[in-house]
């Protein structure tokens, strides 16, 4: 099949993402040729199959798509894709179905690789992979046998080695403004360690909005340089020790030496996030230490590739999407909207007041205005830090296991913390409001949970009648009020609390409440902040006596309620007096 199978009116299409076409990488003059197997017991089309995100250029913020299918068909991966129904998507299926755009790329992780040399040529095939998404309007494709309407002769030549990208000087313009511009873009990229994007956006003349979207594009697959190796042309070894190793990198803090491959990303990690390392052996680690770098099927920016290392190619894949999913694990807030990614203090809007709807008669007519109380609410960064002491031979034995228990200790202590700061806030410093504390909250007066009626419980959702609610309603409280409420009968044999619900809201359980603080209300309307990965460091001089170590455990994170009014908290009577 040479000719992509399109449907104009559902804005489907099928085509090859991935084949067994060689792209060669060079490195000091050697060339290293990697091979995607297409088999069924090689490559994992869940995520694809689970409808992976159609992206423009691999840039996560210009989904053009998803995939509805894929599957394997003459050693090449096929997916049949459905384009969004908005005016961008829409333009570029349109450019793709007229055949003017052809490029395809994708972005993929490998679990196991199978090395082979045969005199100076190297192979290296990954024989375990999995594709995470598929990108079109792709620049320069490292397969060109994929894509749209290629042609398939069932035989392979390999893809010639990227060369290296040559900056050419922006033409001089007599405009000032221009010039600006080009400044601008220049310090931006150059900053952001991609000074080509820079180079091709005063070339082309780019918008600004455009430069900002390359640039963002650039970072998310932009290579790590690390320390060339020389290779072992003889070698044929696995290279699955190209993972993350949170042990190595717990080692290394106490020996000083080695886990250079852990700390080059660690300093990756930091230069994305705009934070700067807690101590001198301080580490950030990607939020899914077990999970490998995503490698993006893309010419690197400088041309080389280390074959022993993998350097030019490995980029990071922070999966803050991952500890998110664990945080909510933890916590009795299942809604709250995580914002990932941050490097800056973070401006939000905060809504007290509501807005106004109306008909309007007439098509040219003006509807009824209405100013909803707005103020600005701010995220920003706080480190918060969870301790354990381990044995100072465990870490230097590098046991996974061992230091991956110690870990998921200090991750659990964290996530707790976040979901207690959600619901009460932190007094101390630093201060942070939570539901709890925030002002514009709504109340409940119950005197007492044991006696509390189906009556009162039904007033938590009368308070926020007529609110900006744009998620579902639902309950944290602790644990014995929840016990308590499934033993108060409200009618005929029922209780206020059923299959986990009052009033068909889900009540969540925090191990941070006490019997009586009860909270309703959209928890999508707290908003989450973090900056950056998990930082982890070692003092060797608090348990040096008991010859232990302890490990610390960083995130930087902040809390944010927007829009008050949207939750209900339970108070007591007020006390009366003579």
């Amino acid at each position: 099949m040479s000719e992509p199978d399109v449907n104009l009116a559902a804005l489907e299409i099928s085509f090859p993402c991935a084949s067994e076409a060689p792209f060669v990488r060079r490195s000091g003059g050697v060339e290293f040729a990697e091979v995607l197997r297409c088999s069924e017991d090689a490559v994992d089309l869940s995520r694809l199959n689970g409808g992976a995100s159609i992206l423009k250029n691999h840039d996560p913020d210009r989904i053009l798509g998803k995939v509805v299918a894929a599957w394997i068909e003459d050693a090449r991966v096929w997916v049949r894709a459905r384009f969004c129904s908005d005016d961008d998507a829409r333009a570029y299926f349109s450019d793709i179905a007229a055949g003017t755009l052809q490029n395809v790329s994708i972005g993929y992780t490998v679990d196991e690789f199978e090395d082979a040399a045969e005199g100076d040529t190297v192979t290296r095939t990954a024989t375990k992979w999995t594709i995470l998404e598929v990108s079109v309007a792709v620049g320069i494709p490292a397969d060109p046998t994929v894509g749209f309407y290629r042609s398939y002769d069932g035989a392979y030549d390999a893809a010639p080695a990227a060369p290296t990208e040559t900056a050419e000087p922006a033409a001089e313009t007599a405009n000032n403004a221009e010039n600006d511009l080009a400044a601008s873009f220049r310090s931006a990229a150059e900053a952001a360690g991609v000074p080509e994007v820079a180079e091709r956006a005063i070339r082309s003349h780019a918008s600004p909005d455009d430069f900002r979207r390359d640039l963002r594009a650039a970072l998310s697959v932009r290579t790590l340089n690390t320390p060339k190796r020389s290779l072992n042309m003889s070698s044929a070894a696995p290279q699955s020790a190209r993972r993350f190793s949170v042990a190595e990198a717990l080692r290394s803090m106490v020996t000083g030496t080695g886990a250079e491959f852990e700390r080059e990303i660690s300093a990756e990690l930091y230069r994305q996030s705009g934070l700067t390392p807690s101590g001198e052996n301080a580490m950030m680690i990607p939020i899914n230490p077990a999970t490998m770098p995503t490698m993006f099927r893309a010419f690197p920016s400088d041309g080389q590739f280390d074959a022993a290392s993998g350097s030019g190619l490995v980029t990071i894949e922070n999966l803050p999407d991952m500890f998110v999913s664990y945080v909510r694990t933890k916590i009795g807030v299942r809604n709250a909207t995580f914002l990932t990614g941050l490097t800056t203090t973070t401006t939000i809007p905060i809504q007290t007041g509501t807005g106004s709807v109306a008909w309007v008669d007439g098509l040219n007519a003006d509807g009824a205005e209405s100013n909803p109380t707005i103020s600005n609410g701010t995220l920003t960064p706080h480190k918060l830090s969870a301790y354990t002491p381990v044995g100072k031979d465990l870490v230097l034995q590098g046991n996974p296991s061992a230091v991956n228990v110690a870990i998921n200790d200090l991750t659990a202590l964290l996530a707790r913390a976040i979901g207690t700061a959600i619901l009460k806030g932190n007094a101390s410093s630093p201060a942070i409001t939570g539901i709890a504390t925030a002002t514009g909250v709504q109340t409940v007066t119950i005197a007492d949970i044991a006696s509390a009626t189906w009556s009162d419980m039904l007033k938590f959702a009368g308070a926020v009648d007529g609110k900006e609610i744009a998620g579902p309603l639902e309950f944290v409280m602790s644990a014995a009020d929840k016990a308590t409420l499934k033993g108060i009968a409200k009618d005929y044999g029922r209780f206020i609390c059923e299959d986990d619900r009052i009033d068909g809201h889900y009540v969540s359980v925090d191990g941070s409440l006490s019997s009586g603080e009860i909270f309703f209300g959209d928890f999508s309307n707290v908003l989450v902040g973090q900056w950056g990965g998990l930082e982890i460091m070692i003092d060797p001089f608090r348990y040096a006596r008991s010859g232990g170590v302890e490990i610390i455990a960083t995130l930087v994170s902040d809390i944010l309620v927007r829009n008050p009014s949207c939750f209900v908290k339970r108070v007591a009577p007020a006390v009366t007096t003579a």
